[in-house]
């Protein structure tokens, strides 16, 4: 088995995060639940991504894809902080994570 592969070091990845994070001010605890209360961190990032930013290899530079991965994570990390899970909502744009039991 060879070597395994590592495109970015995992030190550089929490740095990049955690001052991305800062500087966006998403440690601020007054800002993210301005944005909580405002419902804009009510949304299913991965589906956000892929239907209004799908990769673009001809004009979407490492960089690009980079930074829009590390602000990926910080609104997820918000998503736990506030709503206790990560979101992720079905085709009719119901949360699919939302604790509640199905009763028939």
């Amino acid at each position: 088995m060879g070597k395994p592969l590592i495109k970015h070091l995992m030190q550089k990845i929490t740095r990049d995060l955690i001052a991305h994070m800062r500087d966006e001010g998403y440690l601020d605890r007054l800002n993210t639940s301005k944005l909580y209360r405002d419902g804009k961190l009510d949304y299913d990032r991965n589906k956000f991504i892929t239907k209004h930013a799908p990769f673009d290899a001809e004009h979407d530079t490492k960089d690009v894809v980079y930074d829009t991965d590390i602000e990926t994570l910080a609104i997820q990390i918000l998503q736990m902080v506030h709503y206790g899970h990560i979101i992720y909502k079905d085709e009719n744009d119901a949360n699919i994570r939302n604790n509640k039991m199905i009763t028939e």
